[in-house]
């Protein structure tokens, strides 16, 4: 956990991500899935997906973050669409979603080259990591025939 706590604490993750607190653990939410995503032996972030277990409403949704050393080299896309491939393949899933801050344009391009379509803007969605004020986050969703 100590080099995803270091990724988290980056400028650029921080500015989407809140701080982990010192005792921070994939264990602390056991209802969602955690991987740590490396490159050969290098830890570059972290992905999670949480699915809804409800029959009517069954869907997945997925998180992802990476060190900014590595943005614009395709890891993200490529880690979004592994873990969805596993949530639509091994999970039984048929839709799938993410909702990145609506102004992290980065993240946008990535995951809509995966084949994530916007579905609309959620005002006041989230509150800004520094506490204070609320930002919009796009809702964005794919159908397993969408995968690219």
């Amino acid at each position: 956990m100590p080099h995803l706590r270091r990724i988290r604490r980056t400028p650029a993750v921080a500015a989407w991500w809140p701080a982990p607190e010192p005792s921070w653990s994939a264990d602390d939410e056991p209802e969602e899935w955690h991987w740590t995503v490396l490159v050969d032996d290098t830890v570059i972030g972290g992905v999670d997906a949480y699915e809804e277990e409800d029959p009517d409403y069954r869907s997945a949704n997925i998180d992802l973050y990476l060190d900014p050393a590595w943005h614009g080299k395709g890891f993200g896309a490529e880690v979004v669409r592994t873990v969805a491939r596993w949530l639509f393949d091994e999970r039984g899933h048929h839709r799938l979603t993410i909702d990145p801050a609506a102004d992290n344009h980065v993240a946008i391009r990535s995951y809509t080259s995966v084949g994530f379509k916007p579905v609309g803007v959620m005002r006041q969605y989230e509150r800004g990591v520094d506490g204070e004020g609320w930002h919009d986050g796009l809702l964005l969703d794919m159908l397993r025939p969408e995968l690219t």
